[in-house]
Formats: structure tokens, C-alpha cells, sequence
């Protein structure tokens, strides 16, 4: 097992890695819709899934994978009813045509005290 790390998304703050590879399968652990560099959250649901993202596919590259490895997404919204229209909409234009399998949930457990993430994902790709 390899350890992923960029410095180019957000890191956790306890032992947890940002991904980690083993046989050619990427495992990203929880991502927010942080700024790698500040933290900061944007105010916007689509700004923040826009965020998401970024961080996914800098994950990505730094395991040598892109957004079409990625086989399936798991999710958790804050409010599912209120936020998923504008993650749909960023999911459909940062994945086009590509069609992971995914799963959403609604919690408000997740993430750090006083953060206000919207969303939190976990993915997993395969680079073969």
C-alpha cells in the first residue's frame, strides 16, 4: 500500500492520508470543499462542490489517475434536499460523460466544528 499525498488539496489533521493505492486501486478518504492553502469553505453550493472537486482531481493526478478512473463516489450532504441540484450540476459538468457508480446520504455529523461544509466525499478509482 502506498500513501497519497498533495499538497495541492486540503490534508486531514489526525493520522488519516489523504489516499492511499494498492493494486492499482485509489481509496480518497473524506474531502471537503476546503482551500488547500486557507481552509476556507466557499459561502456557495456550487462554489463548494467546484472546490470538491479540485481537490479530487489533485489527488488524482498526484496517484497518477484522473476523474475518469474514478468508479465510484460516496457522499454526505448537510441537506440533501437543498444542496444536491447544485452538486448535480457540477458532478455532471466535471464528469461529462463519465458515470461512476455513487450513493448520497443526508448528516449533519460530519466534518469540523464551526466549518459548515455542505459536503464530504469519498471516491474510489482504479488505474490499470
Amino acid at each position: 500500500m502506498q500513501v497519497i499525498h498533495t499538497d495541492k488539496a486540503p490534508s486531514h489533521v489526525g493520522p488519516v492520508p489523504q489516499a492511499v493505492e494498492a493494486g492499482g486501486w485509489i481509496y480518497v478518504s473524506a474531502l471537503f470543499g476546503a482551500d488547500p492553502v486557507d481552509r476556507v469553505i466557499p459561502q456557495d453550493a456550487a462554489a463548494e462542490a467546484n472546490v470538491v472537486f479540485d481537490n479530487l482531481v489533485a489527488i488524482l493526478a498526484a496517484a497518477g489517475a484522473e476523474l475518469t478512473d474514478v468508479v465510484r463516489v460516496g457522499i454526505v450532504m448537510r441537506d440533501l434536499q437543498r444542496d444536491r441540484p447544485a452538486f448535480n450540476k457540477v458532478w455532471a459538468d466535471r464528469f461529462g460523460d463519465h458515470r461512476p457508480a455513487r450513493s448520497a446520504i443526508q448528516s449533519d455529523e460530519f466534518g469540523r466544528t464551526g466549518e459548515n461544509a455542505r459536503f464530504m466525499i469519498e471516491a474510489t478509482a482504479f488505474r490499470g
